[in-house]
């Protein structure tokens, strides 16, 4: 039988086979670096991931647009109350030129791949009826009923063509018509005789057309074309409704109308789309990239006039 001293010489000898404190730290930081290897790698994947489903919920939001465009002759307005319906409360103009995306009127997601809520803003005329209804006014691609104002819009008998005042108006409409020029004419179809009060209110003259850019639109720049003050030309031209995903960082960097912001830690473009100014930027690199997508007058003008509703 083993003694207690040969017990305790046994169990305490130096050279017993085990490990080091030595060892077992070196083991640690070796664990410790692979962890944080794989965490990172996760977390790229795991980002990577959310990128591109968001760039897929982009496409589909764009198409979604179109369709809804198509179909109802004008565009939604803002959500303001979180409901995924747009707000109108005279059934006119938009309530407001900034909320939430509609998403139920639309058809889509509301909320991004980080799960947060998607922010819409309009061309700012449209919270006006009397924008919103002109015809040569780009506002007026978000009518959705009401009288038709006709002030601006002139009308070539001889042509059976329409000018916009803001393309030069009875100028250029006497340029090419040797009858007088008139504005009493609604070019919307005829509903028993009687002018239609129904989209779409805006017409193949209204601006963006030719040199003339319109009123109110938004602007989209590359991230490349800092300081976006219009010194370098926007990717988007007569901008009138963009919809955004404030990336993996939409719990710190966001905006959705005057109560619901948080804007100032981001990037300097990122600061920018979250001003409610009509200047956004494309980011399309880096923590703090927005996603977006945007809608052009020309690009409602073509969705619409395979209604043939566009002269």
């Amino acid at each position: 039988m083993m003694s207690v001293s040969t017990f305790k010489k046994n169990a305490f000898h130096p050279n017993q086979n085990g490990f080091s404190l030595i060892e077992v730290a070196i083991g640690l930081l070796i664990l410790g670096i692979i962890t944080t290897s794989f965490y990172g790698v996760a977390k790229q994947l795991f980002e990577t991931d959310h990128k591109q489903t968001e760039l897929a919920n982009m496409r589909t939001l764009q198409s979604s647009i179109n369709i809804y465009l198509t179909v109802n002759a004008h565009l939604p307005c803002p959500d303001t109350d979180n409901d995924g319906k747009e707000n109108r409360s005279d059934g006119i103009s938009c309530d407001a030129r900034e909320g939430y995306l509609p998403y139920s009127d639309l058809g889509v997601k509301s909320k991004d791949a980080w799960g947060n809520e998607y922010y819409y803003r309009v061309n700012s005329r449209a919270e006006n009826a009397g924008y919103i209804t002109e015809i040569c006014q780009s506002a007026s691609v978000l009518g959705k009923a009401g009288a038709g104002q006709k002030t601006n819009l002139w009308l070539c008998p001889e042509t059976n063509l329409y000018y916009c005042k803001a393309a030069g108006g009875p100028s250029d409409c006497n340029s090419v018509c040797t009858d007088t020029c008139v504005n009493t004419i609604d070019p919307r179809p005829n509903v028993n005789g009687v002018a239609s009060d129904t989209p779409p209110f805006f017409h193949l003259i209204t601006p963006p057309v030719g040199t003339v850019s319109g009123t109110a639109n938004l602007n989209i720049y590359n991230e490349d074309a800092a300081p976006y003050d219009g010194s370098i030309d926007p990717l988007g031209g007569g901008v009138v409704a963009v919809a955004v995903s404030w990336g993996a960082n939409g719990k710190e960097v966001y905006r959705y109308d005057a109560g619901h912001v948080s804007c100032g830690s981001g990037t300097a473009a990122e600061n920018i789309n979250c001003t409610n100014s009509r200047d956004f930027v494309d980011i399309r690199t880096g923590s703090g990239r927005d996603f977006m997508t945007w809608l052009t007058v020309n690009q409602a003008k073509v969705a619409i006039i395979g209604r043939g509703d566009l002269k």
